[in-house]
């Protein structure tokens, strides 16, 4: 195999194969959990070659590869003799997650699986507005309406999907709660909503809402199908669960999510997306310096899924984020310093790093390249976070809107197409691109590189 030295290593590290007990990964983690976290290495794990750094969420052992992960990790799964997300009892002292960490690992578990389509989406809704723009295809044409209805579906459709990721996470049967997310957007309660008549359901008041582009509502309405589905399969024989376990989860899920949940989380959600415009229209130039010189900083402790999920349900809703457009030139703010790193370096393994890493966060990848040079250089972390400021505080100041959130690193540039000043805001947003780079690169070069002395000491430290 391949990856088998490396393997090899990591199991070694963390107490061997028979103390792992479920793998996964995303687009650069091996995400494991062990039976047993007394007896896993941090150190050891660290030093395995290839291996770029360790963060720790809950029960998650988050081990950074890079890109290669999804390659590496059927041979692991192999290797461990495990299967992805496989449920067995571990270490008691270690199952008890901080409610924080818990948060944030079923924010994880919900969003993940869906920042693909999102993106897609907004990129096909933006290349359609590009065509439009240039006078290539019409917007009356079948085609635009075809490729427009799949674009708008993931969006429209949008409390469907969440319903079954967010069902998976909270351990619910995934296309039940799917279900009740499709419940929220049927067509006749669509067009009830629309026409603003309210109702009674059971004699209880009952205030239509149009749930099509929400979040919330189907993620909270999962979390009550899985307290439900929970109790039946307690309460009921085992021969009759396969009927009435979604029968009595859907009689009584719908009207407490019609009728309670679905307002509340509604007004939530309302309430978040107005106080994410009062953060921008408060001083979009000092947010966007503040949320771009601080987004590699929150990613680094962890908090990143605190702020995208409120982006997302922005996004979801007005079809456009302010915000996340303050966020998008890190990863070629972190590309610029590191490229800086390796310009000026005379030491082959730092050139190597520094260009192979850059490129990676080019390509929106910015792991390797942050925890390769970036925070053991601290300077670098530094000049990359300034860079990034600057470029933030021209999308405040040119007001410069993604669409397609979920994109990364160069890919950005597709995430610039749509609404009304089109071309403005693409030029705006390629710009800012630029800046965050040039910036990073410039203040990297001359002020805060990592110098070949201080990285052959780390190497020896080694």
């Amino acid at each position: 195999m391949k990856y088998q030295q490396q393997i090899d290593g990591i199991l070694e590290a963390v107490g061997g194969k028979d103390n792992v007990i479920s793998a996964s990964h995303c687009f650069t983690r091996l995400r494991l959990q062990f039976r047993d976290y007394d007896i896993v290495d941090d150190a050891k794990v660290r030093a395995v070659k290839g291996v770029v750094g360790l963060n720790k969420q809950g029960k998650e052992y988050q081990i950074i590869i890079g890109t290669e992960v999804g390659n590496l990790y059927p041979e692991f799964i192999e290797a461990a003799n495990v299967r992805a997300q496989e449920q067995v009892q571990v270490k008691e002292a270690e199952a008890k997650e901080k409610l924080f960490d818990k948060i944030i690992g079923i924010v994880v578990g919900t969003f993940v699986p869906l920042i693909g389509l999102i993106a897609a989406g907004g990129t096909i809704k933006g290349v359609l507005s590009l065509l439009v723009q240039l006078k290539m295809m019409s917007n009356e044409s079948s085609t635009y309406l075809v490729l427009f209805a799949a674009a708008n579906a993931i969006f429209y459709f949008f409390p469907v999907f969440i319903g079954f990721t967010a069902g998976k996470k909270f351990g619910a049967t995934p296309y039940l709660s799917a279900l009740i997310g499709a419940i929220l957007i049927y067509p006749t309660l669509i067009e009830a909503a629309t026409a603003g008549n309210p109702g009674h359901l059971f004699a209880i008041p009952l205030t239509y809402l149009n749930y099509s582009n929400t979040v919330l509502p189907a993620i909270f309405a999962a979390w009550l199908v899985s307290i439900l589905e929970k109790f039946f399969k307690k309460t009921l024989p085992h021969v009759l669960q396969m009927v009435f376990v979604p029968f009595f989860v859907i009689i009584l899920a719908v009207p407490i999510v019609l009728l309670v949940v679905g307002p509340l989380v509604t007004l939530l959600s309302n309430v978040l997306s107005a106080g994410l415009e009062w953060i921008f229209n408060f001083s979009p130039i000092l947010t966007g310096i503040i949320f771009g010189g601080l987004w590699s900083v929150i990613i680094l402790f962890g908090l990143a899924w605190v702020v995208v999920p409120i982006l997302i349900n922005y996004t979801i809703q007005y079809g456009y984020d302010p915000i996340y457009g303050m966020l998008a030139p890190a990863a070629l703010g972190m590309a610029g310093a590191v490229l800086a790193v390796a310009l000026r370096s005379k030491n082959s393994e730092l050139k190597a790093l520094g260009y192979s890493t850059g490129l990676t966060a080019i390509l929106g990848v910015t792991e390797p390249a942050m925890y390769g040079i970036a925070i053991p250089s601290r300077k670098t972390f530094v000049t990359a976070s300034i860079g990034t400021a600057i470029a933030g505080g021209v999308v405040g100041m040119m007001g410069v809107k993604i669409f397609a959130p979920g994109l990364s690193g160069i890919f950005n540039v597709f995430a610039y197409f749509g609404g009304d000043n089109l071309s403005q805001n693409v030029f705006w947003g390629i710009s800012t691109l630029v800046i965050a780079f040039v910036a990073a690169f410039v203040l990297t070069y001359f002020f805060g590189g990592w110098s070949d002395e201080d990285f052959e000491s780390k190497l020896a430290g080694e």
